[in-house]
């Protein structure tokens, strides 16, 4: 009795939900890819694109996009139209690959600028020697290429069974084959456990120097745009810390337990992910706002973005002697960079 209850619950979770998800699924990318877009233009600024940090939120965002194509775009086709991305023997194997190594480039790159202002932050000369933008490049090279390389065994453990009789035949293989367990824990363990793990060291070992420089002495000559900007963007990454924990911890919770526990690899517990991964792309977004919110020179930055009311300085100082006075007050720009 208990069982055809749970099934029939199940069912209505299901089909409830289906719509709410497509919405939500709609709304959420249309933020994102909307706020992603402001932040390259407002972290490509001469600004901030002089310090490390920044390197890494920007190369933290073509994951996000492709992510966007294999995940969301994804479960809205399929739930909308019953069309299934992965619904060949070569997709069913990449779109899983992309999804899995995106969201793991996310993370890294949170932690690489996490541990980049903790160096920037620190009294020692060797640490904030390893803040860089030369060194941020490299490093963003050889993170990319590992992670790739790394993530490689979700190309084999990804199968199209033609003889599921699903809709969607694309299916993980068994976690009980110990190659296939192992590696998905080694995942579990870096991604759900070490990343957090980092952000939160790295976070408050940060916010630790930053304390400690507020105390020491400073030079006037010494307070500049620069160490203001540095600040900012510790601030910036914090949030992005404490955002990333809010978000992603549910969705790490049911992804462990849909992959090592079989009796929970349903279509019930597939449909509480999907709503966890939308709360999941709140994550996305929602830093954008704080950004603007509480980062003075970002919010700065976007305003002069769209700022029209007069042309840059050393324009204006070349030229004023070509320009009759009476035009200079009406000289507008659609954007300034």
């Amino acid at each position: 009795m208990s069982s055809t209850t749970s099934s029939s619950n199940g069912y209505n979770l299901i089909q409830a939900a289906k719509e709410p998800i497509v919405y939500s699924y709609s709304i959420t990318t249309l933020l994102i890819v909307i706020t992603s877009i402001l932040n390259v233009c407002v972290l490509s600024r001469r600004t901030l694109r002089s310090s490390p940090c920044t390197y890494y939120f920007l190369a933290s965002i073509p994951p996000i996009f492709l992510y966007l194509i294999v995940a969301p775009v994804s479960m809205i086709l399929q739930n909308r139209y019953g069309f299934y991305i992965s619904g060949t023997s070569i997709t069913c194997k990449i779109c899983p690959y992309l999804i899995y190594t995106t969201s793991l480039l996310y993370g890294l790159m949170l932690v690489c600028a996490s541990i980049d202002r903790f160096c920037s932050s620190s009294i020692s000369v060797r640490l904030r020697h390893l803040s860089q933008v030369r060194v941020a490049r490299r490093i963003i090279i050889i993170i990319w290429i590992l992670s790739f390389i790394y993530m490689s065994p979700f190309i084999f453990i990804y199968n199209y069974d033609l003889t599921n009789t699903n809709t969607n035949k694309c299916s993980q293989s068994s976690t009980t084959t110990t190659l296939t367990a192992v590696y998905l824990m080694s995942r579990v363990i870096l991604y759900y456990f070490l990343i957090p793990i980092c952000l939160i060291i790295f976070g408050l070992l940060t916010i630790s120097n930053i304390r400690n420089q507020k105390r020491r002495v400073i030079p006037v000559n010494q307070t500049n745009i620069h160490r203001r900007t540095e600040g900012q963007l510790a601030r910036m990454l914090i949030i992005q810390v404490a955002l990333y924990i809010l978000f992603f911890t549910p969705s790490c919770i049911i992804y462990i337990l849909v992959t090592f526990v079989p009796s929970m690899n349903t279509s019930y517990y597939s449909t509480i992910r999907s709503l966890a991964g939308v709360w999941q792309q709140g994550g996305y977004f929602i830093s954008f706002f704080l950004y603007v919110l509480t980062g003075k020179i970002y919010r700065e930055e976007l305003k002069k973005m769209f700022k029209c009311d007069r042309i840059h300085n050393e324009i204006f100082h070349n030229n004023v002697h070509r320009i009759p006075m009476g035009l200079t007050g009406n000289t507008r720009c659609n954007v300034r960079n």
